[in-house]
C-alpha cells in the first residue's frame, strides 16, 4: 500500500493539473482550421474542425460547410462528415484529466504510470495530426470519376496550401491543437526541471553543511583545550 498512497510530489501535482486544464481547454475551442476559395467563392469558404465537429466560421451569409460539401460534390469528393474518431474525442481528454489526476493523488510512486500519462498526452496531438492527413489522402482519392469536374486524385494538405486548377485550400491548425500541444510538453518538461533543480540546489548546500559543521567541531575543540 505504500507504493500508492502517500504525499503527492509537488511538481508533478502542479504539472498536471496545468496540463489538465490546458487539455480540457481543447474541447471549446477548435483544433484545425481550412479555408476554400473557388471562383464562385473569392472571398473564400472557412471550415473550423473542433474534435467532435465541424462547423462554418459563422461570418458570412453561407453555410460554410454545406457550400464546401457541394464545391467538393462537384469535383467528385465525398462530402466532409463526423467519424467514429471524432465521437472518441470528448470521452479520450476526460479519461486522460481523470487518470493524471488520479495518478498524481494515488499512485505517486509509480513512475511507469507517470511515463504512460506523459504517453497519453503526446498521442492526442500525434494522433489528430496524423488521423486527419489520413482522412484527408482518403478524400483525395477515393473521387467520384463521373463528376462533373474530374481533377483526379490529390492528396490535401494537413498544413499549408493545396492548390487543384482553379481551386486552393489554406489550412492550419487553431488554438486547440496548440492547447494539446502545450500541455504534453508542460507535463513533459516542468517535473523533470524541477527535478532538476531540486538536485542542483542538494548538491549546492552539502559544501555549506559540511563546513558548518567542521567549523563548529574546530570551535569546540579549541574550548576544550583552553
Amino acid at each position: 500500500m505504500n507504493g500508492l498512497f502517500g504525499r503527492p510530489g509537488m511538481s508533478w501535482l502542479i504539472a498536471s493539473i496545468i496540463a489538465c486544464g490546458l487539455l480540457l481547454g481543447a474541447l471549446f475551442v477548435p483544433l484545425w482550421r481550412m479555408e476554400l476559395v473557388a471562383p464562385q467563392y473569392p472571398k473564400g469558404l472557412v471550415m473550423y474542425a473542433y474534435g467532435y465537429k465541424f462547423e462554418g466560421s459563422g461570418g458570412s451569409t453561407y453555410d460554410d460547410v454545406r457550400e464546401i460539401n457541394g464545391l467538393n460534390h462537384y469535383i467528385g469528393m465525398k462530402p466532409i462528415k463526423t467519424v467514429t474518431e471524432m465521437s472518441m474525442f470528448i470521452p479520450g481528454v476526460l479519461a486522460l484529466v481523470a487518470g493524471t489526476l488520479l495518478i498524481s493523488f494515488v499512485a505517486w510512486k509509480r513512475r511507469w504510470l507517470r511515463a504512460l500519462i506523459i504517453l497519453g498526452f503526446w498521442t492526442m496531438p500525434v494522433f489528430f495530426v496524423a488521423d486527419l492527413q489520413f482522412w484527408l489522402y482518403h478524400y483525395g482519392h477515393t473521387m467520384n470519376p463521373e463528376a462533373p469536374l474530374n481533377t483526379g486524385s490529390f492528396t490535401p494538405k494537413v498544413f499549408g496550401i493545396t492548390k487543384v486548377w482553379n481551386f486552393h485550400s489554406q489550412t492550419s491548425f487553431a488554438i486547440g491543437f496548440y492547447l494539446m500541444l502545450a500541455a504534453a510538453i508542460e507535463i513533459t518538461v516542468v517535473p523533470l526541471a524541477a527535478g532538476w533543480w531540486q538536485r542542483r540546489h542538494a548538491r549546492a548546500a552539502v559544501p555549506l553543511d559540511v563546513a558548518g559543521a567542521t567549523g563548529r567541531g574546530d570551535a569546540g575543540r579549541r574550548r576544550v583545550v583552553a
